[in-house]
């Protein structure tokens, strides 16, 4: 039995109008990723094509919800300190009202996606790419190390010392 995607598992049950943009940026990029791959400044990463593939969705998922789900977890904790601890409050953004449990949800959810980030070392700056050579580029720093005018394959308890 085949596995589904990561961009299907990251996007499964998002609104249709977030995933449309994500699929297109998704297979936009990995239309380049390969490309770059072909590239002599990058074949190394040939090897490490379901990781680049997986990293690439996550990037994309992280700015486009991700990123979103941290600006209003922490919106949320502003507005709630500043109107005082005896009330409880609630935002509303279009017809959604976000309220202590929703912002619990989102919490939770920015929480494992620390975890994650911090587990394989993934900075927020990773993410922060304009151009997929960029994205390029924060891979090769992830995998390899470059000993001289070699690169290698970090193995990985480098992995595990990587700040």
């Amino acid at each position: 039995m085949s596995q589904s995607p990561i961009i299907n598992i990251l996007t499964s049950g998002l609104p249709g109008n977030v995933t449309r943009h994500i699929y297109l940026e998704y297979n936009s990029r990995r239309n380049l990723t390969e490309y770059g791959l072909i590239l002599n400044n990058y074949q190394m990463l040939q090897d490490c094509c379901p990781p680049v593939e997986a990293l690439l969705a996550i990037s994309i998922f992280y700015r486009h919800v991700m990123g979103h789900m941290q600006g209003a977890v922490s919106f949320y904790k502003s507005v709630e300190r500043n109107s005082g601890r005896e009330k409880e409050c609630a935002i509303k953004i279009g017809e959604t009202i976000f309220d202590s449990k929703q912002q619990r949800y989102l919490l939770s959810a920015v929480i494992k996606f620390e975890q994650i980030q911090e587990k394989y070392q993934l900075t927020p700056m990773f993410f922060e790419f304009s151009e997929t050579i960029q994205f390029m580029r924060n891979c090769k720093d992830l995998f390899y190390k470059e000993d001289g005018k070699r690169l290698h394959l970090k193995a990985p308890s480098d992995f595990e010392n990587m700040n």
